[in-house]
């Protein structure tokens, strides 16, 4: 059998990882900052924080969204040992929806107290759900049969962790199946289910400790 290069190091992965999520989170700050000169020359200071309250309340979505998201990655990621082609275009895929994050934030704060307001709720949940659609549609492309090698420290069996990861995946994809359609009827209820569901995420140690036991015992 003729030689081959070897897979690249995963160590590289994690680096262009958290430069695209450093990036990201910086961009969600520009909107914030640029808004210092208009309020600065306001009548009332105050007045004008809350006239952009769209702004903020987008940023700390966003912000949350992004570093939930970072978190979870490294939580798990921590035990992942090697990679393979569908490992890197897997974090690759997640990665190009991570960079579009900022987009979805500055598009919500711009129509959330406009007339587009749904579209602009709408956008936004395509781009906090797109990695978990993606990511279970290519986990059905590989018919569920994960290639990812873990650490000895990994505190889960194995095989039946490769099966929890599809699971995962669909619980993230079908809770914007549900609510981003919602957005066009009633924006209000699918924010605050967006928000419900950024807070599931805000400590994953936490939840995949309550959640990974129960779904490899029906795995």
């Amino acid at each position: 059998m003729g030689k081959k290069i070897k897979h690249i190091s995963h160590k590289l992965i994690d680096s262009l990882s958290d430069g695209v999520f450093s990036i990201a989170l910086t961009l969600l700050g520009l909107d914030v900052v640029a808004l210092v000169p208009e309020i600065s020359h306001s009548e009332n200071l105050n007045s004008a924080f809350l006239e952009h309250w769209p702004t903020f309340l987008s940023y700390t979505l966003g912000f949350l969204v992004l570093f939930s998201m970072w978190y979870g990655y490294h939580a798990i990621g921590q035990y992942v040992e090697g990679t393979n082609t569908y490992l890197v275009w897997n974090h690759g895929v997640t990665m190009a929806w991570v960079a579009l994050i900022p987009f979805g934030v500055a598009l919500l704060a711009e129509n959330l107290n406009t007339p587009n307001r749904e579209w602009g709720v709408f956008y936004f949940g395509i781009f906090l759900f797109g990695q978990y659609w993606t990511n279970f549609t290519l986990a059905l492309f590989m018919r569920l049969k994960i290639k990812v090698n873990f650490t000895e420290d990994f505190p889960y069996p194995v095989k039946k962790m490769k099966k929890v990861f599809p699971v995962l995946w669909a619980f993230g994809a079908l809770w914007g199946v549900l609510l981003v359609p919602i957005s066009l009827i009633n924006p209000w209820v699918a924010l605050a289910g967006y928000g419900v569901f950024v807070i599931m995420q805000a400590n994953p140690i936490e939840s995949f400790s309550r959640l990974i036991p129960v779904l490899i015992k029906r795995v």
